[in-house]
């Protein structure tokens, strides 16, 4: 359907902005879940189109308490991550999988689990560490990156020439990728003049420029898994856009980054002590 991209994200913005500005923090931490339940789910449907089992319901129980991690006071991370490395492998041993599946099979169930898991939980975190700011810097996030990718898409299209990682992607540009960064740069200067003041100007600008890279880098990680599988889109549930993992992929990515960066500007670039509130 031609503009079905476009309509997605009109009909879908107005929930976004509520669910991240207004919402309760345990209804954005349920949004964060159900989106990653999604999107590790056709990650590991990509495992299996290239011909590996996978314990699909043990990976995602595993993610959503590494998610719960961030949320719970009472659970750590650490033991999060523990799961994912001991439960995750022993269900191969325990299973009746291919002993020369075993390797590359638990290798792909680990690491989507940790990847949605962790990169996930951190959009949690940003907005629940920092009160004052959380929100914003979920806005500040979407809206680079998002407004990023458009820029890129729209630039690359119309004036793309050079391809920019023919193997992995072969429609992107390296025009579209300026493109992109420089869109990117915009927002972030418009969102420093109107509704986030507190994220210093040249900083806005910096952290722009490195998430607008950082969104291509993981949006190429992710067309590299794809091209692997032989498949073009993780999904189909959002038109326009294929799945969610296709849709989320350059957020998961560039979450951590924001959230580390924010974490410098409040400590005067001294400490890297993260999540620790």
């Amino acid at each position: 359907m031609k503009y079905a991209r476009e309509l997605t994200t009109l009909v879908a913005a107005p929930f976004a902005i509520w669910i991240i500005g207004w919402s309760h923090e345990y209804v954005f931490d349920a949004t964060i879940a159900v989106i990653g339940l999604l999107a590790h789910y056709e990650f590991l449907i990509l495992g299996e189109r290239k011909g590996f089992h996978v314990p699909k319901t043990i990976c995602l129980a595993v993610m959503l308490f590494i998610l719960a991690a961030f949320v719970l006071e009472p659970i750590s991370v650490e033991m999060g991550v523990f799961l994912a490395l001991l439960v995750i492998p022993a269900t191969y041993v325990f299973g009746q999988a291919e002993l020369e599946e075993a390797l590359p099979s638990s290798a792909i169930a680990v690491l989507s689990t940790l990847y949605i898991g962790m990169l996930g939980g951190s959009l949690i975190r940003m907005r629940k560490d920092f009160i004052a700011d959380g929100p914003h810097l979920i806005f500040f996030l979407l809206i680079v990156v998002w407004i990023g990718d458009a820029g890129a898409y729209y630039i690359g299209k119309t004036f793309g020439r050079h391809r920019l990682s023919p193997r992995i992607s072969p429609k992107k540009s390296i025009e579209g990728m300026f493109g992109g960064i420089t869109t990117s740069i915009i927002a972030a200067i418009v969102i420093h003049f109107t509704f986030f003041p507190r994220f210093p100007l040249v900083h806005a600008v910096i952290a722009g420029t490195v998430l607008s890279i950082s969104g291509v880098v993981g949006d190429l990680a992710e067309s590299m898994w794809k091209r692997s599988a032989s498949v073009k889109d993780s999904g189909t549930l959002i038109p326009g856009h294929g799945g969610f993992l296709d849709r989320f992929d350059s957020i998961f990515f560039t979450a951590p980054i924001l959230y580390v960066y924010w974490v410098l500007i409040q400590n005067g670039f001294t400490s890297l002590r993260i999540m620790s509130v």
